[in-house]
């Protein structure tokens, strides 16, 4: 009998991670509308590649999208107007408008949604999962927000906007696409982290989250000071080489610099006046340069007057 259990799980496991969405796009356009054709482009998975497109037939207003995908994903659905006789200029999307999402539809592909286009080419839905109702409730708190009279006008609207969103749905994939401007480049613990406890267990450990996580405690760890940085050996002014580690137990900054970096000239004086400052007590700078030519970096340095036996140079590999 246990033998039959394990031999069932077994065969379960594979099972879940197969699991597919099924979705079925009911799109309608208005009498008269010149639209041909329905373009709907959505990412094939979690991976990051390029977007599959779908294209339907508008026949007698009316066009549809069936099919599957791994899990609910955001869908961008254009309507396409052929361009008239003798224009040279590609297909255009809709027609000339002020409004950019006109003739244009978004929406999660989760089970079956009705896509209306009314006369001005503007969408609005019926139906859908979990996840088209997370998104609709996004997008009208984006807009209220936005026209608040205290409204911030930088990140700090997305910040808050998606934070929110992320407690109202921790269970929903919604959240997890939201949180990805703050998991693209450098992440920023202190933003990221509280969302990701929020997660459920199940948005944790889905891919998208599974592929950032490890840098996100990488950057917890670098915010609380205990991280350790590689140690790297370089030749001095002189030619000696210089460890990063023979620095430890003081404070010392890792400036990247290079001759021809203007930003990084334009720094320099404030790097040296740092050093200044603090080298009584026990502060140094430790410049990594990535000039290819010797003579360049130390005329630098010389104009510079930045402390030379603090600094030691870096050569780039040429490409072959």
């Amino acid at each position: 009998m246990k033998r039959l259990e394990t031999l069932a799980i077994a065969l379960v496991i594979p099972a879940l991670g197969l699991a597919q969405t099924k979705y079925n796009i009911r799109g309608s356009v208005p009498t008269g509308h010149k639209a041909t054709l329905a373009v709907m482009s959505y990412p094939k998975d979690d991976k990051g590649g390029e977007y599959k497109a779908d294209t339907a037939a508008i026949v007698n207003g009316k066009f549809q999208f069936k099919g599957t995908i791994g899990r609910p994903q955001l869908a961008e659905l254009n309507l396409i107007v052929p361009r008239p006789a003798g224009d040279k200029s590609r297909s255009r999307q809709g027609e000339e408008g002020s409004n950019n999402m006109k003739n244009v539809g978004l929406f999660y592909l989760e089970e079956t949604i009705d896509v209306i286009f009314d006369t001005a080419g503007m969408a609005a839905y019926r139906g859908g999962g979990k996840e088209q109702e997370a998104w609709q409730f996004y997008a009208k708190e984006a807009v209220e927000r936005s026209k608040a009279p205290n409204a911030d006008a930088g990140m700090g609207l997305y910040e808050q906007l998606v934070s929110d969103m992320v407690k109202r749905y921790p269970d929903a994939y919604v959240s997890v696409d939201l949180m990805d401007l703050f998991t693209q480049s450098a992440i920023q613990p202190q933003l990221v982290g509280p969302m990701y406890n929020t997660l459920s267990k199940r948005m944790q450990q889905s891919e998208k989250v599974v592929r950032w996580k490890p840098r996100l405690d990488r950057a917890i760890q670098a915010a609380s000071g205990t991280m350790t940085a590689p140690d790297f050996t370089m030749n001095d002014v002189d030619g000696k080489p210089v460890s990063l580690s023979a620095y430890k137990g003081g404070y010392v900054l890792v400036d990247f610099w290079a001759s021809w970096c203007v930003p990084c000239r334009a720094e320099n004086p404030n790097v040296l006046a740092a050093y200044e400052k603090f080298k009584d007590k026990g502060f140094k700078v430790l410049g990594v340069s990535l000039d290819e030519k010797k003579d360049r970096w130390l005329k630098a340095i010389a104009e510079d007057k930045l402390p030379g036996n603090s600094f030691v140079t870096l050569k780039r590999r040429k490409a072959r």
